[in-house]
């Protein structure tokens, strides 16, 4: 007798499996014919993936019950036939998966994030959203690592693909330098910069500008240095690339004026997301 429900459980498992992948098939060929937004369908078919698992992982507990006659079968509405069992649903649905499960509905809800989008969550997890649950969130950072994060501890959320970011980039340089000189220099390579990224200029919110000297934006006190700014208004999806073409152009043009970048911290050209703009 043990054996035969030892079988059927077996079965039912196998089963499970082959309906998730079913699932998972037919879901994806799905939204191939559909015309949403690329990340918006990769986010809905992870999304309901993530709950066919659950659902399927759900009812094959309850039947595996059934077979070993935890949960009652002529009474299969109730679920449950004794202490026993509610104690296991109890543990199951305990504070912090409730809170995970919550929090997740209401990330997806708003629309926070989507698969592709470059996020950093509570200034500590960074990397491309690579599955959305309703438990989890699972990130794929830089070293390839896949980072899972429970929907239950997300405090904050900052992402680098929604729409437009503005490209701040700052550059320190000894006061010995004639400012002027540094400013004109800093012009030099706005207007180099406008001229490669001309064809998204039109994009910006403020289309009658592009990359411009914002100026000296700080006189350093414990440094022998003056910080100098340049900004431009960008989409999202050419963020990194503006930045590190900005940050080539300085050295280069730096070097050909002979300008020197403020000493004794050597190079030191920052960003406000200056720890993550290697990412692309």
């Amino acid at each position: 007798m043990f054996i035969s429900k030892l079988i059927h459980s077996i079965v039912i498992i196998i089963i499970a499996c082959i309906s998730l992948k079913i699932i998972q098939f037919a879901l994806k060929n799905i939204f191939k014919i559909t015309k949403f937004d690329e990340r918006y369908e990769d986010t809905l078919c992870s999304v309901l993936c993530s709950v066919s698992y659950y659902i399927i992982f759900g009812l094959s507990l309850i039947l595996i019950l059934r077979e070993f006659n935890i949960v009652d079968a002529t009474e299969f509405g109730s679920l449950v036939t004794g202490a026993s069992i509610v104690g296991i649903v109890a543990g199951v649905a305990s504070q912090s998966i409730l809170k995970d499960v919550f929090n997740g509905f209401f990330i997806l809800f708003e629309k926070q994030i989507q698969v592709g989008d470059f996020i950093v969550i509570n200034n500590e997890y960074k990397g491309v959203v690579e599955e959305i649950g309703i438990r989890s969130t699972s990130l794929r950072n830089w070293d390839l690592k896949r980072i899972t994060v429970p929907n239950g501890i997300i405090n904050s959320i900052e992402n680098y693909s929604k729409d437009i970011m503005r490209v701040v980039v700052h550059v320190r340089v000894s006061y010995e330098e004639d400012p002027l000189k540094v400013i004109d220099a800093l012009e030099e390579v706005c207007l180099i910069m406008n001229e490669k990224f001309e064809d998204y200029l039109n994009h910006n919110r403020s289309k009658k500008s592009g990359f411009k000297v914002y100026g000296i934006t700080d006189i350093e006190k414990i440094s022998i240095v003056a910080k100098y700014t340049i900004t431009w208004v960008v989409k999202s999806d050419i963020y990194f690339n503006a930045l590190r073409e900005a940050k080539l152009q300085i050295l280069i043009v730096f070097r050909k004026n002979n300008i020197k970048i403020g000493y004794p911290t050597n190079i030191n050209i920052l960003s406000n997301e200056s720890n993550i703009q290697d990412y692309k």
